[in-house]
């Protein structure tokens, strides 16, 4: 069994910290009870306001293996940056600290990247949403990767078109020395900013392996869904997400109509169910007129255009109540089909229950 070298650590586990004080203690257990020990926990406190920070200080008192670092509040992808530059691990693993991991995650994926030389390791995961008692697993047909043109090859198959989606940090390991090789460091959206950290990595990758393990367990928390809270610029980090994965497209010449597909019915589902209730979300302090030049604004964009024409003939139901408003470009109509379907949901739910 290995144990803690804080000179020359194996792992460096990365966790960005912002207000979850009430999961830090069980998150961390989850690490306590790893049977691969030779590892760093890396604490980024992104600007906490509910007594995280000083509990990030308690555990690190009485921890050797916890370090804390305590910087403005920037969002998790400059969070996880920092914990990069401070990391002295061979790897670099990044865990969701309301999340959960199996006692042989550590164990099982540095034995996969000493063996087989790695960038980057893929494994499977649990998807559990406690509020509605659902649980999924997403597992993977073991493929070793050998080269860039065969990571290409199997991405939309094997990467891209995955049950609950797979642009996760969590169910990937990384090679630091690969990683500074190339500067890859996450992007300053507040949202998906590890999707577009992959997005980022797979160009360079030669050495991977998608492993049939499932190591993972994520939880989705109502409350913590990203779409529960009002983000200024939400629809330019979906802009940014879209031409991220375009640059990949363009990059790999990939001409597989299943990624365009995807890619417009992604971009359709961030127009529904992410920047309409943003429009209207209670925290929202944009007067009605300026809720309508964000509505022009998005309307004008060539990709809700090009998305708008694509599903035009593929709805119903809701989806043709939005559509009628989008292409009306009225804030008015726009909020009155919101607000009335959200009604009729809450109505539903209580009926059912």
């Amino acid at each position: 069994m290995s144990t803690f070298n804080d000179k020359f650590p194996i792992v460096s586990i990365i966790i960005g910290i912002y207000n979850v004080k009430s999961f830090i203690r069980r998150g961390l257990q989850y690490l306590e009870e790893q049977s691969f020990r030779n590892f760093e926990i890396i604490l980024i406190d992104d600007g906490s306001t509910d007594g995280s920070s000083e509990l990030c200080d308690e555990i690190a008192e009485q921890n050797a293996q916890v370090k804390v670092v305590h910087k403005k509040n920037a969002g998790l992808g400059s969070a996880r940056n920092v914990g990069l530059d401070v990391a002295c691990g061979k790897y670099v693993y990044f865990f969701d600290v309301d999340d959960a991991v199996k006692p042989s995650l550590l164990a099982y994926c540095v034995n996969q990247m000493e063996s087989k030389n790695l960038d980057v390791l893929f494994f499977g995961f649990e998807v559990i949403t406690p509020s509605r008692n659902l649980h999924d697993t997403v597992s993977f047909k073991a493929h070793e990767i050998n080269g860039n043109d065969e990571l290409r090859a199997c991405y939309v198959d094997e990467l891209l078109l995955v049950r609950n989606g797979n642009g996760f940090a969590w169910n990937k390991f990384y090679r630091k020395s690969f990683l500074d090789k190339y500067h890859l460091r996450f992007e300053n959206q507040r949202i998906q900013q590890d999707e577009v950290f992959n997005l980022l990595v797979y160009p360079h990758v030669e050495r991977a392996y998608i492993s049939s393990e499932v190591l993972y367990t994520y939880y989705i928390y109502e409350k913590g869904n990203t779409r529960s809270r009002f983000i200024p610029d939400r629809f330019d980090i979906y802009v940014s997400i879209r031409e991220h994965f375009e640059d990949l497209k363009n990059y790999w010449k990939l001409t597989d109509s299943r990624m365009d597909d995807y890619l417009q019915k992604r971009f359709w589902s961030n127009l529904v169910t992410g920047i309409v209730p943003n429009l209207f979300h209670w925290d929202c302090p944009w007067t009605i007129q300026e809720k309508q030049s964000e509505l022009n604004r998005i309307i004008s964009h060539p990709f809700t255009n090009s998305c708008l024409q694509y599903m035009r003939d593929m709805l119903n139901g809701e989806g043709r109540l939005y559509y009628w408003a989008f292409r009306k470009a009225d804030i008015h109509l726009l909020k009155m089909i919101y607000s009335s379907l959200s009604f009729l949901r809450k109505v539903k739910h209580k009926l059912n229950r």
